[in-house]
């Protein structure tokens, strides 16, 4: 199952053309402003690198980060899932995280993806642990995990980050509602794919 229906959303693997709209959504100020040290807009290089990355899990290890889509307009809102961050100084790098378009922050589409999204991660990949990071001062991102029952964990230097202070807060298999596959139909099979590592 590579495909997870929300309520809003739709959640799938990546296809050529969602580039251009990842490298657009990397580029914009208010997304930048919390993912890069100085807060600048990604490079498209960078932009480019993240999407290969995320196209690579998904061929590697059959889970990664997902296109974020809107069920009902059809729009490309931007990524939310579960990422490799393999320089990740703890021994837990399945991260899951979200971008999302500003135009739809405030409407909780990221929680109901990241519930979606740690559902996939413990239920049907079969990961024992699953944390997120963000800065300290992205009070947005943190109500987001706190909704979601990520626990505060520890605040830290990230050294490949040089001075950014990242928080990481980790989850063990919570009691989250298993996403939903498309077709709407029961739960999602359980199975354990080659894990990331």
């Amino acid at each position: 199952m590579s495909e997870v229906e929300t309520a809003r959303l739709l959640l799938r693997r990546w296809q050529e053309d969602d580039l251009e709209r990842l490298v657009a959504l990397y580029s914009d100020q208010r997304v930048a402003r919390f993912l890069s040290v100085d807060g600048r807009p990604w490079p498209p290089e960078r932009s480019v690198g993240a999407f290969e990355h995320f196209r690579r899990q998904w061929q590697e290890h059959d889970v990664g980060p997902w296109a974020a889509i809107d069920k009902h307009s059809d729009r490309w809102l931007g990524q939310i899932g579960l990422n490799e961050l393999p320089r990740w100084p703890g021994p837990d790098k399945i991260e899951v995280g979200w971008d999302l378009h500003p135009s739809v922050w405030g409407q909780g589409l990221a929680t109901e993806g990241v519930r979606a999204a740690l559902g996939y991660g413990f239920e049907v990949v079969g990961l024992e642990r699953i944390i997120s990071t963000a800065r300290p001062d992205n009070a947005a991102s943190r109500r987001v995990m706190e909704k979601c029952g990520l626990a505060f964990q520890e605040e830290f230097t990230h050294p490949p980050w040089r001075l950014a202070a990242d928080c990481g807060v980790g989850l063990s298999r919570p009691s989250v509602s298993p996403p939903r596959p498309p077709d709407g139909t029961g739960a999602p099979t359980r199975r354990r794919p080659q894990r990331p590592g």
